[in-house]
């Protein structure tokens, strides 16, 4: 059974305001509590909407690669701007970008000299179609998300990730500059990277184990709440690091990362294996065990988040309907619905009429119909 933590403060967003974010000129919406739905054609903007509460978190993206790319087509800037409340305390977040300027993050009026700053103050978890490259793709994919994780409770690990991060990028540029020839001068730097580069790598898998230890029984939990069968799931981490004679290998390792001009051994080599049965969930998993594995695994990360920060996420599910069936959508809304465990939860959907029909004198939710940059709303 989930534990379910009432000590948890619930973190809600009251209103969002958009000027010239993707396809939306001008808009200004009102959320209330529990679910918020959003309707509408493909390609009308429904998850542009989850994206700006996206940036309202992580201060990014989560979709495309530059900030540029969110500006709408002939404007020159965008804006997004939300209202929190926490605990009984208001917040106002900005994320404004300016084509050819470096891009402005404002809590309660005042910019951020370090945008990592504001990096877990909002808990989000966000699930989309792509959650299927946890899956199916590298292991760059499988850390980014872990990563994620830990950064909205443990600034700590953020701020070493990007230093790690860093190193790792100075000492691959001294190889490839060295062209597999080593002198007294670039050997002495290349000593002092790895020396960083070592002790980062020590204390950052310690942090990445720690998470995944902790993170098993949430999903052993919610294991059970989706799928309908009697399969178990867990997640085992593989890490270089972890071994007694990391240290060692890594500094073997120097001939080969010299002859291959970049770093072969480290923290960034990682990966994280989801398990069905002890099976890899890859090779064995069906296609519907697979997004029903998913969707366990981002309300695994809700409930963790929620316990880490003492604070209830926003929960954003784009598209989260999509080849389930009805009995299993009916179980999923269910489970979103309880507002001892949830906060605000925010789903996007295509077909109106068979959302419409479940929510129908059973759920309360606002709703959000959406179409051309337009949005209308009422509540069921």
């Amino acid at each position: 059974m989930i534990k379910i933590y009432c000590f948890s403060n619930l973190m809600k967003i009251k209103t969002l305001a958009l000027q010239n974010f993707k396809n939306y000129e001008n808009l200004a919406l009102e959320f209330s509590e529990g679910i918020q739905l959003f309707l509408g054609q493909n390609g009308m903007g429904k998850t542009n909407l989850l994206d700006a509460l996206h940036y309202l978190t992580f201060t990014k993206t989560a979709f495309v690669n530059t900030d540029n790319q969110n500006i709408r087509k002939g404007a020159l800037y965008f804006l997004v701007k939300g209202n929190f409340e926490n605990a009984g305390k208001y917040h106002e977040v900005i994320c404004y970008h300016e084509v050819r300027k470096k891009k402005v993050i404002k809590l309660n009026g005042s910019p951020y000299e370090r945008i990592i700053e504001h990096i877990g103050r909002l808990p989000l978890v966000l699930s989309t179609p792509y959650d299927s490259d946890l899956i199916r793709e590298t292991s760059e994919v499988r850390r980014k998300w872990i990563d994620g994780c830990i950064a909205q409770y443990n600034q700590e690990y953020l701020a070493d990730l990007m230093g790690y991060n860093r190193i790792l990028s100075q000492r691959n540029t001294l190889l490839k500059s060295m062209e597999g020839h080593l002198n007294g001068s670039n050997s002495s730097l290349l000593d002092t990277y790895d020396t960083q580069i070592i002790t980062l790598s020590k204390s950052l898998s310690q942090v990445r184990a720690d998470f995944v230890n902790k993170f098993i029984p949430f999903l052993s939990a919610n294991e059970g709440l989706i799928v309908f069968e009697r399969e178990t799931c867990s997640m085992t981490y593989q890490s270089q690091v972890l071994a007694v004679d990391f240290e060692r290998t890594f500094l073997e390792s120097r001939k080969k990362d010299l002859v291959t001009q970049r770093s072969n051994v480290g923290l960034h080599k990682d990966d994280y294996s989801f398990l069905m049965d002890g099976q890899p969930l890859k090779k064995f998993g069906s296609q519907g065990q697979q997004k029903s594995f998913l969707i366990a695994l981002r309300l695994s990360q809700y409930d963790y988040l929620a316990k880490a920060t003492k604070t209830k996420p926003m929960l954003l599910l784009d598209d989260v309907f999509d080849k389930l069936d009805d009995e299993r959508i009916e179980r999923l809304t269910d489970l979103l619905s309880d507002s001892v465990r949830f906060g605000q939860v925010f789903i996007t959907d295509a077909r109106k009429e068979r959302t419409s029909l479940l929510l129908k004198d059973k759920y309360n939710a606002k709703i959000f119909e959406i179409g051309n940059g337009k949005v209308n709303s009422y509540e069921t």
